[in-house]
């Protein structure tokens, strides 16, 4: 396991703030390109592994927890009520074999998340785990208008 997104059918909680519905899928399309050509994580290469696919409920994982973080003003894969990736996982009825999150916070566009997220180990991992099969991303602003990032990995048991 581990820790570090769909359709326009996902439900944007109140106080969402939505300037381009496709960032979201933009973090999935850089994701794709650079599992698609491989990289380094580390001091570890990468080859290229198959693309990830859209799935709705990891996207609403995510866009639950980027919520929660840009409405508490926190950044952390624990929720405020204490939940982790697998309780959210759980929410949203996803039945999981794997999962991985990464979270962030500050980026202002797609490209500088994933950039950021390559240059972290983990997260540079968690991107290139040729296990995880589907993904979901989204993200959410504080009311001071800091953005927090959510791309939360799975493979599915079903």
């Amino acid at each position: 396991m581990f820790l570090s997104s769909c359709s326009n059918s996902i439900l944007k909680p109140s106080g969402w703030v939505d300037n381009d519905q496709n960032i979201e899928k933009d973090i999935l399309e850089l994701v794709n390109d650079t599992r698609s050509k491989g990289t380094t994580c580390g001091n570890q290469y990468y080859k290229a592994v198959q693309p990830l696919i859209w799935n709705d409920m990891l996207a609403q994982a995510a866009l639950n927890h980027s919520t929660d973080m840009a409405k508490n003003g926190f950044l952390s894969h624990k929720g405020s009520d204490g939940s982790d990736p697998e309780r959210r996982l759980s929410m949203v009825g996803y039945k999981w074999v794997l999962y991985g999150e990464n979270i962030g916070q500050g980026y202002r566009i797609a490209e500088e998340a994933v950039r950021e997220w390559l240059k972290s180990t983990g997260h540079c991992k968690n991107i290139m785990n040729s296990e995880f099969k589907e993904a979901g991303s989204a993200y959410a602003k504080s009311s001071s208008l800091r953005i927090y990032w959510t791309l939360v990995f799975g493979t599915s048991s079903q």
